[in-house]
């Protein structure tokens, strides 16, 4: 897929150090909006390339000009075979990450494009995902791409 000067492309392993430099600043602003819940780490490149050999996920990649600016990570998954539970097969949206210079420009658009295109090749029912309830800016860039909410986790002190 590509618009003007901006790619999107499935990563490879060459894409790791890039990957791993944009997962550690997405781990670093979720723990600012939820420290009591998040603190940043490094992620594991070995870890993290399992899904690039996988081929029931993908991670997607949005390339301007030579730079890596933003990566999303997808999985296959199902829903609870329990009798009371609906089956479906979904796209579970581990990460999206757009850095801060390249927002508002388009580039979270097309990751999602290029998940559900991915999810309809593949036939999945749906796209699924998990944001911080602190995260006002994600929350609204989902909202504008119709993602609505379907379940809610409450939590309370004790």
């Amino acid at each position: 897929m590509k618009e003007g000067l901006l790619m999107i492309r499935l990563a490879t392993r060459a894409d790791l150090p890039a990957l791993m430099g944009l997962a550690a600043a997405l781990t670093q602003e979720m723990a600012t909006l939820a420290p009591q819940t998040i603190q940043p780490a490094a992620s594991d490149a070995e870890d993290f390339a399992a899904y690039l050999d996988d081929p029931a996920s993908a991670v997607f990649v949005n390339v301007a000009g030579a730079t890596i600016t933003g990566f999303a990570r997808v999985v296959t998954a199902t829903t609870s075979t329990e009798a009371t539970s609906v089956f479906h097969r979904f796209a579970y949206l581990i990460d999206l990450y757009v850095a801060p210079t390249a927002r508002r420009q388009g580039h979270g658009q097309q990751l999602l494009t290029a998940i559900q295109d991915w999810g309809q090749a593949l036939q999945l029912d749906f796209i699924q995902l998990n944001v911080l309830a602190a995260n006002d800016a994600a929350r609204a860039f989902y909202a504008r791409h119709d993602f609505v909410a379907s379940w809610l986790t409450l939590q309370r002190p004790l």
